[in-house]
């Protein structure tokens, strides 16, 4: 999410990009009983479980994974019970490191629901929860304009002109969402900021070049960081970077984009921070 994290949960747009980096999801049926599932993160097995008929733990790698997953599994049930009157084997397969914080949660939703036909929304309102942007971006092919109301999405373009000045930094830390947003909930904002959000975005669609839209990232992290109550991420630990930094998502995780106007510049100033997973926009967005 580009711009209106937090804020998208109290009404606003946010803008919203898909990734190249994702999942897919190979599901067979078995002759034996229950629910067989790997999942593998690159080329390694990430996360194994059994469940029997009633989705019990037969052996796992991990219980609180095995958890989300018959969560998961549950919601669809309960619509398609159909589906299980076989045994099931699941393969899911992620091609980018799962500690990055890309979506691989609401990637697995999407595919779930692929597979199920049940709605993905239903599916995330009683699992992990949140807003519903990272399914919107899950089977989109541009940019996008998302709302919860009604789940609507617009599509919109970025000028190059603009994109080709971003570098996209892994901080590191992987944030957990729920736990923010329940953090944000508890804070009070105003129709105003709701409103403000809205206007940073409109003006971000208009830019045509870097400057003009880091005026759109410098509005957006200072009304957040207020919102908040948390400093900037630049002011933060970048204070001397020349140029705009903002958070992306949960604030203190994950990625967070940085703009430059020399690329070999911007890599060798957070190579040297100790940062040393970097994407451009044509290498980390979705085309």
């Amino acid at each position: 999410m580009l711009f209106g994290e937090y804020m998208v949960l109290k009404g606003a747009p946010c803008l919203a990009i898909p990734l190249h980096y994702g999942q897919t999801l190979q599901v067979e049926e078995i002759s034996e009983p229950g629910v067989e599932w790997k999942s593998f993160e690159l080329n390694d097995v990430w996360f194994t479980t059994r469940l029997d008929t009633a989705f019990n733990s037969i052996e796992t790698s991990d219980q609180e994974k095995s958890e989300v997953l018959v969560n998961l599994l549950n919601v669809i049930r309960k619509e398609k019970p159909e589906l299980f009157e076989t045994g099931l084997r699941f393969k899911a397969q992620s091609d980018f490191n799962l500690q990055w914080g890309l979506g691989s949660s609401s990637t697995l939703v999407s595919l779930l629901a692929q597979w199920s036909g049940v709605n993905p929304y239903r599916i995330l309102e009683e699992t992990f929860g949140g807003s519903g942007y990272d399914i919107a971006c899950a089977t989109a092919v541009q940019p996008i304009l998302y709302e919860v109301a009604g789940r609507k999405t617009q599509e919109v373009e970025l000028p190059e002109s603009v994109t080709s000045n971003f570098l996209f930094v892994y901080s590191g830390n992987k944030q957990n969402s729920r736990n923010e947003i329940k953090r944000f909930n508890k804070r009070e904002t105003a129709p105003e900021d709701v409103k403000q959000i809205q206007e940073i975005i409109t003006q971000s669609l208009r830019a045509e070049t870097i400057s003009d839209f880091e005026k759109s990232l410098s509005e957006s992290e200072n009304l957040l960081s207020e919102i908040l109550g948390m400093q900037t991420l630049k002011q933060e630990r970048f204070s001397d970077y020349p140029f705009e930094i903002k958070s992306l998502g949960a604030w203190g995780g994950d990625f967070f984009l940085a703009t430059f106007r020399e690329e070999e510049q911007a890599r060798a100033y957070f190579l040297e921070k100790g940062y040393d997973t970097m994407f451009t926009y044509r290498e980390l967005i979705f085309r």
